[in-house]
């Protein structure tokens, strides 16, 4: 009884880790990245999970995107990323910040609102809200 037990809370804790990681399709807006409050930017991230996991968005000026890697549970390691080059020297900085900070991305944790992403540490560096479904 003890082990069918054990198996069940084990079997639990991954189904919610796997509807986890499903959980973060879709699109957010990026609020804060490491302690820059950037919700007047328009910073934004989108996430599709699949065969190949894709993410993109908007880096307050360009476009990017890429492809992430999912190895267990909620870790996740972002690949290159390739963008769009326009000028914009209002926001160069902030660019520079979104998209070095989300390439230490290691983990996401799914929120009420939308997601978090997290360093190797464990540290909060980027913070998102999920859009609404049009």
């Amino acid at each position: 009884m003890k082990l069918a037990t054990i198996l069940l809370a084990f079997m639990s804790i991954m189904i919610t880790s796997c509807k986890d990681m499903k959980d973060v399709d879709g699109d957010y807006k990026v609020t804060t990245v490491g302690s820059n409050d950037y919700s007047k930017y328009d910073i934004t991230l989108s996430i599709e999970m699949g065969e190949e996991n894709k993410i993109s968005g908007k880096s307050a000026c360009n476009q990017y995107f890429g492809s992430f890697k999912n190895p267990e549970k909620n870790q996740i390691e972002v690949g290159l990323l390739a963008g769009t080059k326009m000028y914009c020297s209002d926001l160069d900085e902030i660019e520079k910040d979104y998209k070095n900070q989300l390439s230490k991305a290691a983990s996401v944790e799914v929120t009420k609102t939308g997601l978090n992403l997290l360093d190797k540490e464990g540290k909060v560096i980027i913070v998102a809200v999920k859009k609404e479904d049009k």
